[in-house]
């Protein structure tokens, strides 16, 4: 009687494993599996139910047997209705290839899909925002504050765009010229972001006979400071621009650290600047301390730390230097 019953119970299972889909089918959605240490294709297949023939082309591998733990394997991809917005990830994509695809950009798929950076995997089912979403304000504006250290390319990068994208975007001529504190648009409507006013061009006037520095933007005088040039007049005299930055800059020369370099322009071999007060690499010992508004540098236009840091965070990369006499 119990082989009877067990004969009965198992044909009753067989039956109804046949009538049921399988756990590969019972979704529309995409079935991953993550692949634990030890694991082979053909023991993953065999758990799913699937060939790995099957497997290898769902995931565009080429040897069966290279396969590592923790790698993602698309058992079905998933299926997805006409004229659905919902894509799946195939291998090789990346999100630039597929918004290209898609005529969308890779801001509003990150919107769509709350994605902070740009990694996806094989088999992951992106949200394609389409136009009517993007009208609706499915699509939000996207904007990034530059940070200190940061280029147009690192953050390209992060949004995954690309720098052309935020250069258009953002009315952007020299990719190189970025300011700490600049807000960027990485997505969505350029008029949604509130454009300050236009200030002028910045200038900055250094005067030898006066031992003054000025601080303009277009014709509005911002400062006046006193300053420092070069002994036996060896500053030059004429119109520059600033062409480089450093928070403190050496001079090899005469082993001294100057605070808040801007590089102006370049005298045979060394290039001279603007800076605050140096001192001895060696002793620590402050260089020309109490000597601001004597000509006492080797060349270059020295102000109180205090002005040298003003100017340092205000100019940009390109701003005009004036040097007269």
């Amino acid at each position: 009687m119990k082989v009877r019953w067990l004969i009965l119970f198992s044909s009753l299972a067989f039956v109804l494993a046949l009538l049921m889909p399988t756990a590969a089918h019972a979704s529309s959605g995409p079935v991953i599996h993550t692949v634990q240490r030890g694991e082979t294709l053909s023991q993953i297949a065999r758990q799913y139910g699937v060939t790995v023939a099957q497997l290898m082309r769902v995931n565009h591998l080429r040897n069966a047997n290279r396969i590592y733990t923790g790698q993602r394997l698309v058992i079905r991809p998933g299926t997805s209705a006409p004229g659905s917005n919902i894509y799946v990830v195939r291998r090789g994509d990346t999100l630039l290839k597929i918004a290209a695809k898609k005529g969308v950009s890779v801001a509003a798929i990150q919107q769509a899909n709350g994605l902070r950076g740009s990694i996806i995997f094989v088999g992951q089912r992106l949200k394609i925002p389409t136009k009517n979403d993007n009208n609706q304000g499915g699509s939000k504006t996207i904007t990034h504050v530059v940070r200190r250290g940061e280029t147009l390319t690192q953050i390209a990068r992060r949004y995954g765009v690309t720098v052309a994208q935020i250069a258009r975007l953002n009315g952007i001529k020299n990719v190189s010229l970025l300011r700490v504190g600049q807000k960027l648009l990485i997505s969505g409507n350029p008029d949604a972001i509130k454009k300050p006013k236009p200030r002028g061009q910045k200038k900055i006037v250094v005067d030898i006979s006066e031992q003054r520095c000025w601080r303009y933007e277009g014709d509005k005088l911002l400062n006046t400071w006193r300053c420092s040039t070069g002994r036996n007049n060896s500053t030059k005299v004429g119109k520059f621009r600033v062409q480089s930055k450093l928070r403190k800059a050496y001079g090899s020369t005469w082993n001294i650290w100057m605070p808040w370099w801007m590089g102006i322009y370049w005298s045979g071999p060394v290039e001279n600047g603007i800076h605050g007060l140096p001192w001895n690499a060696k002793t620590g010992r402050r260089t020309w301390a109490g000597l601001v508004g004597t000509p006492i540098t080797y060349g270059c236009v020295m102000l109180n730390d205090k002005a040298a840091e003003t100017l340092w965070k205000w100019a940009d990369i390109g701003t005009r230097v004036i040097i007269k006499r």
